[in-house]
């Protein structure tokens, strides 16, 4: 099973920490974030892990060469400059070859979360599947709803995109444009009943500023204290 690891953002809203160094490489309890999730990952059984980035993107892809998870398989794509977006880093990755399963997770490299990437069934009408999560404080006004298990753009109780999701290859090969934002992509095949989802209420947080990332630490403290 293969999971994209989307690590190219520019981290503008963690200024100055990510003057230097690239948002997935700031550490929360002496560990990454970009180390968090690949722990993850490897828990859930999965064996090959593609990582994108930009800016710095060097560190990055040293960060991953001198990684020693020998059961997992790296390969790292770098997009220049100026990332490619949530969406056009995948069609990259696509387009580079790199993607040999017909389905894949793809995972933001700045949450924190103990959720577990097992495979899910898609029947031959679904493109991908995408986690919710309750909607946190930075984000009341939510997403996504749920009908069932179809996401719908529209309904009662709107619930937030995580930044995990899981897709079949077709979800991009049949998409009508090449989209920037993930968020867009998923709008085009929502509207076509083509999206289903789950609410997850396990352990997950965001960590995209500064008071988040504190709270990250706090978190992360507790736990080691109830050890």
């Amino acid at each position: 099973m293969t999971a994209i690891i989307l690590a190219a953002g520019k981290g503008e809203r963690l200024k100055p920490l990510t003057t230097q160094i690239p948002k997935p490489l700031i550490t929360v309890a002496g560990k990454t974030l970009l180390q968090r999730n690949i722990d993850r990952l490897d828990q859930s059984g999965i064996k090959k892990i593609i990582v994108n980035g930009s800016r710095m993107g060097d560190q990055i892809e040293s960060f991953l060469e001198n990684h020693n998870q020998s059961n997992i398989s790296f390969d790292y794509i770098n997009e220049g400059e100026e990332p490619l977006g949530t969406a056009g880093a995948i069609f990259n990755i696509i387009d580079k070859g790199l993607i040999n399963d017909d389905h894949f997770w793809v995972i933001n490299a700045d949450i924190m979360t103990n959720f577990s990437f097992s495979a899910i069934q898609l029947n031959s009408s679904v493109m991908g599947h995408i986690i919710l999560v309750p909607n946190p404080v930075h984000n009341l006004s939510g997403d996504f709803c749920l009908e069932g298990d179809r996401v719908t753009i529209s309904g009662n109780q709107r619930y937030t995109f995580s930044g995990i999701s899981y897709f079949s290859i077709q979800c991009f090969i049949q998409s009508t444009q090449r989209y920037f934002a993930l968020a867009d992509l998923l709008r085009e095949h929502i509207e076509k009943e083509m999206i289903t989802g789950q609410l997850f209420h396990g352990d997950w947080l965001d960590v995209g500023t500064a008071d988040r990332l504190e709270e990250a630490e706090n978190i992360c403290r507790r736990r080691q204290n109830n050890e």
